[in-house]
């Protein structure tokens, strides 16, 4: 894996943790120099995945760690979360079909189908000791290449 820069963030599986890693998003906005839209979808991915780890991916009630790893290289941005939950694969979930009024809906099921949308690429390799899932983000833009020279 060669990287350009990166960053890494290790934080336990709790609803509390979340502020935590919306703080260390941000930081990665500011260093990296990413465009707000791209730090958007960072966060709301990031966010929807440890949430849905933190809801299904530890039975016992027991929280476990979560590493989160950044780094840039020229062409695209990519994230790689390592759990120790129960394994899971949301490549390979099917989402439920989208509601087609109100009174169908349901509060919950699309943090997969927004991930899917924000990310170019989902990847996840899986294991007795856990998942890990790579995100990748093509063509990022950086603020300073938004403004004019």
């Amino acid at each position: 894996m060669a990287t350009e820069s990166s960053s890494q963030l290790l934080i336990q599986a709790t609803f509390e943790q979340l502020r935590e890693l919306e703080h260390w998003v941000a930081q990665l906005g500011a260093e990296f120099l990413l465009s707000p839209s791209v730090v958007h979808h960072i966060d709301l991915c990031l966010t929807e995945l440890v949430s849905n780890l933190i809801h299904y991916g530890y039975p016992d009630g027991k929280p476990g760690m979560v590493r989160i790893r950044f780094w840039r290289e020229p062409e695209r941005i990519v994230i790689r979360v390592e759990d120790d939950g129960t394994p899971f694969d949301p490549t390979a979930y099917v989402s439920a079909s989208l509601p087609t009024s109100l009174a169908e809906a349901d509060t919950g099921g699309r943090g997969i189908r927004l991930v899917r949308h924000f990310a170019d690429e989902v990847h996840h390799l899986g294991s007795a000791s856990g998942n890990q899932l790579t995100l990748v983000f093509r063509s990022p833009g950086t603020v300073a290449e938004r403004q004019p020279l």
